[in-house]
């Protein structure tokens, strides 16, 4: 499945699992610096607003992270992460339409 690249770096994937569910993976941009959560979710949320009118509600989200800095010199801990996917799982409520 080709992904769809929104105006903020926002990379979405879509996969149809069955006839009431989709899964939908989000991935922002690799910027080589630490994750934004309120980005993440915020364009998450944005997303799922919109899906919200056709009845199609969020069921289950998880995160898959892909990437991870390595320490700096002289900075304990192992660095933060700079790259993750969030996959979400879409139900589709029957008897919904826009």
């Amino acid at each position: 499945m080709e992904a769809d690249v929104n105006a903020s770096g926002m990379t979405r994937q879509e996969f149809e699992a069955g006839p009431d569910h989709t899964i939908v993976i989000y991935q922002p941009a690799d910027m080589g610096v630490e994750l934004d959560p309120a980005f993440i979710f915020g364009a998450i949320a944005e997303d799922a607003t919109s899906r919200a009118s056709s009845g199609v509600r969020i069921l289950s989200m998880t995160t898959i992270p892909l990437r991870h800095a390595g320490a700096w010199m002289g900075q304990e801990g192992s660095g933060y992460q700079t790259k993750v996917a969030v996959a979400v799982v879409y139900e589709h409520w029957r008897g919904v339409t826009a």
